[in-house]
């Protein structure tokens, strides 16, 4: 965590306008570690069947449902996180109390939803329900069960091989990436789960969302200065991804500079593309 910080301070010299939303991300960050802690977290089995699948078939290994979640320690940070995110910002500030009321209320079956897992479908349904920011509630589900999502992540990790897997879903729970980086010299691709964040090895020149691999129809952009950051843009599928060059910066955070530079986004936006995978920290 005093690396995510250092990094965090130095990130607001370079982009002050970032400030706020940095220092959210910090806390909320600062809490799921603190979660992670005292986590009891069940052990998956995986089976030799869907070991054979995932070898065979191209199946992942696992389904999200499978994600072993402490419940009690969820319920906890959704908390923390609400009184973090009740001084982030007006809007925020406004659906929390609401959140609040509706589950003091026991409207909510708070412990019921966060049993199940991350279930968009779920989620969507309750925020209609009670005329909720679908974003910000989702916001504060999915990362009330990101430790124990990890935590059961890195049960499984020693099953997989990140190096051969060479497609555009996650091997351990078939989710879509948000994100991919450069590493090492020769600048090997990888990509990075939104759900689990698992990191697995992708061909350098290709559409991670259509598998295209025809180079006149894929292109990429760069701001001027930041050229570790680059946003690879897909004209068949009209969809893009952000990369973080690792070659030319010091590892840290990924989602942490995926954050700081959603202006790259903006401008994606602006020619025409779509991000499968919306960035959950964007108003």
């Amino acid at each position: 965590m005093e690396k995510l910080r250092e990094r965090v301070q130095q990130i607001k010299k370079k982009r002050p306008g970032y400030g706020e939303i940095l220092n959210f991300y910090q806390k909320v960050r600062e809490a799921q570690d603190k979660a992670k802690a005292s986590l009891k977290i069940d052990p998956i089995k995986v089976k030799k069947e869907w070991e054979e699948l995932l070898a065979k078939e191209g199946f992942s290994l696992i389904q999200k449902e499978d994600f072993p979640i402490d419940t009690e320690v969820s319920i906890k940070l959704f908390q923390t996180l609400c009184q973090i995110g009740k001084e982030a910002n007006p809007h925020m500030a406004e659906q929390v109390i609401k959140i609040k009321e509706i589950i003091d209320g026991k409207r909510i079956d708070l412990k019921t939803l966060l049993k199940g897992g991350v279930k968009e479908q779920k989620i969507e349904q309750v925020a209609d329900e009670f005329g909720l920011d679908k974003k910000v509630f989702s916001f504060l589900t999915m990362s009330s069960l990101k430790p124990s999502i990890e935590t059961g992540m890195g049960q499984i990790r020693s099953q997989l091989d990140p190096e051969t897997w060479l497609k555009g879903y996650c091997p351990a729970c078939g989710s879509l990436p948000f994100l991919s980086l450069l590493k090492e010299e020769v600048g090997k691709r990888y990509l990075i789960c939104s759900y689990c964040g698992y990191e697995w090895r992708i061909d350098r020149m290709s559409c991670p969302f259509c598998s295209n691999k025809e180079q006149e129809s894929i292109q990429y952009f760069f701001a001027e200065g930041e050229e570790p950051y680059r946003i690879g843009l897909c004209d068949k599928c009209r969809q893009y991804i952000k990369t973080i060059d690792y070659r030319t910066l010091e590892e840290s955070d990924p989602v942490l500079e995926d954050l700081a530079t959603l202006h790259l986004d903006i401008l994606a936006s602006q020619k025409g593309y779509k991000r499968p995978v919306p960035n959950p920290w964007t108003p």
